[in-house]
């Protein structure tokens, strides 16, 4: 079953015209023997129904086997949003093809952004990074043109990265850490930090101005379930 989680995102001095713009994460979808489709099927149809204006795909397609990089992108060509689909690419998608991914999803409308943004409305701004283990995050590149006012929604992988971004106020959305996948005391929390999350396992933090979320993913790696960690759709409301 996946969990479909809600939140309200406060934003000073937000127009008028983004007051209730609608924004769903999803994350670390990991197609695979371990993720059948269906379960992905499954996520794109719970996010369309949300109708949302925004939709944020926060890495990690596939697992480690280039075959599955169409197969996830057609799954995901599916995803309709008013103003754009974007996503970020994450470790496990460097293990398989980095380019491929990127490729795949840009040939189905998916705006896959590596240390760039677009402003989607209202100067609203999207700003994707690299991934910080196989990739080569640019901060400065990412943010350019940017305004210090200006609203932004970052997509960052690895929540830990985030850290680097201590001065940039703005929401920032990550995955990697599959929420624990099989939470179990002390355990779980050696095995976020073993994969260079630190202790970033899912929900809310304040990392210096920014506030993150740490989405649990829908796929699986390493072992083939979930423990007392449910899969996440993340819907998120503007307000002022």
């Amino acid at each position: 079953m996946i969990k479909e989680t809600h939140h309200i995102l406060r934003i000073q001095n937000l127009a008028s015209s983004l007051q209730g713009f609608r924004i769903v994460q999803i994350s670390d979808l990991h197609r695979s023997l371990f993720t059948q489709d269906r379960l992905l099927n499954r996520a794109v149809a719970m996010t369309n129904a949300a109708n949302p204006d925004v939709i944020l795909i926060t890495g990690d397609f596939v697992t480690n086997n280039p075959t599955d990089i169409e197969p996830c992108a057609q799954i995901v060509s599916h995803l309709h949003a008013r103003h754009g689909v974007f996503a970020s690419l994450g470790n496990h998608d460097y293990s398989a093809d980095a380019r491929a991914v990127e490729r795949a999803l840009t040939h189905r409308g998916i705006h896959v952004l590596i240390n760039r943004s677009v402003c989607v409305k209202e100067r609203l701004f999207v700003v994707g990074l690299d991934d910080d283990r196989h990739g080569k995050p640019d901060i400065v590149r990412a943010f350019a043109g940017i305004g210090a006012e200006d609203p932004v929604l970052a997509m960052v992988h690895n929540p830990a990265y985030v850290e680097a971004l201590a001065d940039k106020e703005c929401i920032a959305f990550s995955g990697h850490t599959h929420g624990g996948q099989i939470c179990v005391p002390v355990l779980t929390d050696r095995e976020v930090r073993r994969i260079g999350a630190k202790h970033y396992r899912d929900g809310w933090f304040t990392v210096g101005k920014v506030r993150l979320y740490v989405n649990r993913g829908i796929g699986k790696v390493g072992l083939p379930f979930r423990f007392r960690c449910k899969p996440e759709i993340a819907h998120f409301t503007l307000s002022d």
